[in-house]
């Protein structure tokens, strides 16, 4: 899924709560082949800075239909309910456009949404950023745009560290770059430890 050629038509970030990581993650595993025969491809999950009881897992998605009715079945609820997921799931759909992230290790990462005044005028600045990303530390990101809102933008960047995070964020030339990108909304942010990624073969 790092060939932006060879993009997954669609994704999902499911965000929720979980009493216990290792008992939820023991249940996520087992669950996989209802995963796969509803088009999901593969996973990547995010566990939050500040509580890492709190996930946001990211799944690539090969049909929206079948993903969609997977999301709302009475299976995924008693499954999650089994493990440990201790209130209701958030669902952000979404179409990617740009993937090259780490997949073989645990890294900081970034969950950054806003919405932008022309989508593909945004998309445009965002590569023309990539030389600014790697000089100062991203050493993974992707790009989302929200099925639900045209507009809005959903980036994932990878650091070696949540500091170079923070100051890759807090960049003059990096809010310089946002704002003639088109940005028109302040970012919404979230810090993560992201990684337990697979790829259903």
């Amino acid at each position: 899924m790092t060939d932006e050629n060879q993009l997954p038509p669609v994704a999902v970030m499911v965000q929720h709560p979980v009493a216990d990581f290792d008992t939820w993650k023991s249940g996520f595993d087992a669950h996989e082949g209802a995963r796969r025969d509803a088009g999901i491809l593969g996973h990547h999950i995010n566990r939050s800075q500040d509580d890492p009881n709190s996930l946001n897992v990211y799944m690539a998605v090969s049909d929206l239909d079948r993903a969609r009715a997977f999301s709302s079945s009475p299976d995924l609820k008693n499954a999650m309910e089994e493990v440990g997921v201790t209130g209701p799931p958030e669902f952000t759909w979404m179409s990617p456009v740009r993937e090259a992230i780490v997949w073989d290790r645990e890294l900081p990462a970034m969950i950054v949404a806003h919405t932008v005044a022309d989508f593909d005028a945004w998309l445009e600045g965002y590569d023309a950023a990539d030389g600014m990303r790697t000089s100062m530390g991203i050493v993974g990101h992707a790009a989302n745009r929200s099925l639900d809102d045209p507009s809005r933008a959903v980036v994932y960047h990878q650091a070696e560290s949540f500091e170079a995070l923070h100051a890759f964020l807090a960049d003059s030339d990096l809010q310089a770059a946002m704002r003639d990108a088109g940005v028109t909304s302040q970012p919404e942010v979230s810090f993560h430890t992201g990684g337990w990624a697979s790829l259903y073969g």
